[in-house]
């Protein structure tokens, strides 16, 4: 079953952050997938660590972009970066400590939230770095 699933509505209009999107749905499908087994927790975090590393990765790439490039909602964007891995790393020590119960509900966030945050927060982004003619610069 899919839970998530990219499509080209999410396209910010630049091949490095489509691609670090991408993985994004993938990771979070991926967790959605291990988590219909509750009892398999280690899979769980494991698959939960690797969504944390790479969004790490990716928020340090656009971050890093949007400095570069004087992108004038940075700090608000930023600010959405931090909200998400603090989420994300409460729910990692939950499930470190036993605590499943709520996976589902925070799958939902994260579905949530990387939907949203892409449509409303990243497609600026997309559009100021094509404006600037930047969209494909390296990180």
């Amino acid at each position: 079953m899919s839970f998530l699933k990219w499509s080209e509505k999410f396209s910010v209009g630049s091949n490095l952050l489509d691609t670090d999107h991408k993985r994004l749905f993938d990771l979070v499908q991926k967790l959605y997938t291990v988590s219909q087994d509750l009892d398999n927790q280690k899979q769980i975090v494991s698959v939960l660590v690797d969504l944390i590393d790479h969004t790490r990765a990716h928020f340090l790439h656009e971050e890093t972009l949007m400095r570069r490039t004087a992108y004038p909602s940075f700090i608000h964007h930023k600010i959405e970066h931090d909200r998400l891995i603090n989420q994300i790393e409460a729910f990692r020590k939950n499930l470190a400590a036993g605590q499943v119960g709520m996976a589902q509900e925070r799958l939902a966030f994260l579905q949530t939230w990387l939907c949203e945050h892409i449509s409303k927060i990243d497609k600026p982004l997309g559009r100021w770095l094509t404006k600037n003619n930047l969209q494909d610069d390296p990180i």
